[in-house]
């Protein structure tokens, strides 16, 4: 133990010290006084330089000075997998404790625990420290670290961690905020079971009918090192059966290897394509099923108009100033009785190009309609229906729109269009008759009469509609056929409701009837009220749809959800919303519900955020082990627009996720340190890079004599002693 003698003193008191020391001085020199009065004068001079100074004594002892260690603790989600001593975290904590005379005999440790964010521990709350729900972010935690180094630099860290961070965290830049070299200590198992899995799969929603889907997937490979990776690409067809579409082969170099590939196929049919992606390598295979719905880039539509008419013209411009039909008409304007008295060539009109639509160029089109048009008066050949039938077989649409010239007067009586049509033809002729009526539906739900939100509303609107013109007879219903509309008092010859609006699947394909060629009147009767002002352009809009088979497709869908879940929360999903092209809906003007039903039975509301133009986002906490289904439903512009739902497990954070000792280990490089597992259980080797523990010289305390009010009253007792004694000599 020593003492010395510290100063503290400003510049102030340092100057007024000196002043009253030369003052003394310069008194000294000019004083007749004797040599004990000026002694006397000199104490309490001193006496008050000192309470100026405030001089302090110290008293110091020997100590060793220990390196500042900084222990970082991970307890993020992933630290409740497995170990040898309990969960990772348990282990952990174990391994301080027994270490823990060890360290403290080498270090002075300062303990943060980690996860998201990051905070300083005492010994004594490792026991209570718990897991996470947030994963091990690196970028964030670390900076939190160097915050609880506020009272000096660390000459070390440690970081205790199976290394399984949050991937996307700019932890390089956050190290080196510390300092000081990063000693990673691994926890947990370093061997990965033999596995692959699907942690990423990209697919388009839609894709264009004979046009190209790409398949974009990344697969975890562990525990197949040297082992080729066989990626298929397969396909559903009608029959049920699977055909590979593409493949392609990469080669797994390490132990643990994320691989990304792509794979292309072309769609074949319109409507919903079943996939399946299928990986497989050293005996271990794994496949991902998904769909994908094919739409129509455009409309191609053929009109074929048996002669001018009203019908003729709104139809046409109506379909054509859609930029999503591509449209072809003709309409027949000399028929083949009406005398001619110049060739073919001299005429502006051309010849009705029969085989050019019904063979050469029919299976470029979508939608074939016929309207008013007479078969038999053109003395087509059987086979142009034949080939018209086959059209429809393999999927493509037919409308056949009725007039006192088609049906019986058509010669369509026992021909190929008759077997595809949703009823059956009368056998006398003529078969049309006229006459104002209003059209009553009859099937409510059905999405050719539901044009509205709600059937209400719907059989509203049917209700308003100005009255049609025409109406065919036929002698039957055909047993597959849909009817959507009849008159509302005659019937057929079975004695049926007679049909005036009616669908039915022929093949692959649909084909729809209406009897009448005056819907023109729904559009310009219904002008004036702004009711059903619209109705005529829904109603004809929601017939190409059907027909086509486009309005089978959702635009309403959750983004793939891929194998494996990360193991915790939130977990987030994504929906997106489409509009009539196909296109992202725009920004507000989709309304989004989403319910989420959980293992347990129970059913709850989540509230979706719109994070861009038609996608939402979906986030869900307090998940239980087990299977969750969430069902999205929404509407555009306040119309019901679909519905899709996606089931999903949830197996909670991993269990036997092994350590990630690559990443451990580029950090430790990064820094400057090293790694080391700690199975291998005692710290000395990397206690001994520590700086070595040094002795010092440790203030024990201080004393402060010259500050107290005595040493005051001291002075000012000196300096009247001195007057005193002065005064008793006799002196001035």
């Amino acid at each position: 133990m020593r003492f010395s003698v510290e100063l503290s003193a400003g510049p102030w008191a340092w100057a007024a010290a000196a002043a009253l020391a030369l003052a003394f001085v310069w008194h000294a020199r000019r004083s007749k006084a004797g040599l004990p009065l000026l002694a006397l004068r000199a104490l309490g001079a001193l006496a008050l330089i000192l309470a100026l100074l405030r001089p302090s004594i110290v008293r110091k002892e020997a100590v060793l000075a220990r390196p500042r260690l900084l222990v970082m603790l991970d307890h993020g989600h992933s630290m409740q997998g497995k170990a040898e001593r309990g969960n990772r975290l348990e282990a952990a904590v174990a391994w301080l404790k027994d270490h823990r005379k060890k360290i403290e005999a080498r270090a002075d440790p300062v303990i943060v625990a980690l996860s998201g964010l990051g905070r300083r521990v005492s010994w004594e709350e490792l026991d209570s420290l718990k897991t996470s729900n947030s994963p091990f972010d690196p970028g964030v935690a670390l900076r939190d670290a160097a915050d609880a180094l506020a009272s000096g630099p660390c000459a070390r860290a440690w970081l205790l961690s199976d290394g399984n961070a949050d991937p996307a965290s700019d932890w390089a830049a956050a190290a080196s905020s510390l300092g000081c070299p990063i000693d990673s200590l691994g926890v947990g198992p370093s061997r990965r079971g033999k596995r692959l899995s699907f942690v990423k799969l990209k697919a388009p929603d839609f894709a264009f009918l004979h046009g190209r889907i790409a398949v974009h997937s990344t697969v975890e490979a562990s525990a197949a090192a040297g082992a080729e990776l066989r990626l298929r690409l397969l396909r559903e067809d009608r029959s049920g059966r699977w055909e590979t579409v593409s493949e392609s082969v990469r080669r797994i170099g390490s132990d643990y290897e994320t691989l990304t590939a792509s794979l292309t196929a072309v769609a074949q049919s319109l409507g919903r394509e079943r996939y399946r992606l299928e990986a497989s390598a050293a005996g271990v295979s794994h496949s991902r099923p998904f769909h994908v719905e094919v739409i129509r880039q455009k409309y191609r539509i053929m009109y074929l108009s048996g002669r001018p008419s009203a019908e003729y013209a709104q139809l046409r411009d109506f379909l054509k100033a859609d930029p999503n039909h591509e449209l072809v008409s003709f309409v027949i304007l000399r028929n083949p009785e009406n005398p001619a008295f110049f060739a073919d060539h001299e005429l502006s009109l051309i010849p009705f190009p029969a085989d050019e639509i019904f063979v050469q160029n029919l299976n470029q089109f979508d939608l074939f309609i016929l309207e008013n048009f007479s078969y038999s008066r053109f003395r087509l050949p059987p086979a142009h229906l034949v080939s018209l039938k086959s059209f429809v077989a393999s999927g493509g649409a037919l409308l056949v729109i009725g007039g006192e010239n088609a049906f019986g007067l058509g010669g369509y009586k026992g021909s190929a269009l008759e077997e595809m049509l949703p009823v059956a033809l009368e056998t006398s002729s003529p078969d049309f008759e006229t006459g104002v009526f209003k059209a009553k539906p009859v099937a409510a739900s059905h999405p050719m009469v539901k044009l509205y939100d709600t059937s209400e509303a719907s059989l509203a609107a049917w209700a308003a509609l100005p009255g049609m013109d025409g109406w065919a007879r036929f002698s039957a219903v055909h047993p597959q056929a849909t009817v959507l509309v009849v008159h509302p008092e005659r019937r057929t010859s079975k004695g049926e409701p007679l049909p005036v609006v009616a669908l039915r699947e022929f093949g692959r394909g649909k084909v729809m009837l209406v009897s009448s060629d005056s819907t023109w009147r729904w559009k310009l009767g219904a002008a004036s009220d702004w009711k059903i002002g619209g109705f005529y352009g829904r109603f004809w809009s929601r017939a190409v749809e059907y027909l086509t088979g486009n309005l089978d497709v959702s635009k309403v869908r959750f983004a793939p959800v891929p194998d494996r879940l990360p193991g915790r929360e939130p977990a987030a999903f994504s929906l997106r919303v489409f509009d009539e092209g196909f296109r992202p809906a725009a920004k507000g003007t989709a309304d989004v519900s989403v319910l989420w039903s959980s293992p347990d039975g129970k059913t709850r509301e989540v509230q979706p955020q719109e994070v861009e133009a038609g996608i939402f986002s979906i986030e869900l906490t307090g998940l239980t082990v087990g299977q969750h289904r969430l069902r999205a439903s929404a509407r555009l512009r306040g119309r019901a627009w679909g519905e899709d739902q996606v089931q999903f497990p949830w197996e909670g954070p991993p269990a036997e996720s092994p350590m990630d000792a690559k990443w451990l280990s580029r950090l430790s490089e990064a820094s400057g340190g090293e790694f080391m597992d700690i199975a291998r259980r005692d710290p000395a080797a990397l206690l001994e890079k520590l700086p070595p523990v040094r002795e010092e010289a440790q203030v024990r305390q201080r004393y402060y004599p010259w500050a107290s009010p005595f040493w005051l009253f001291l002075s000012a007792g000196l300096l009247a002693l001195e007057w005193g004694l002065r005064r008793w000599r006799g002196h001035a």
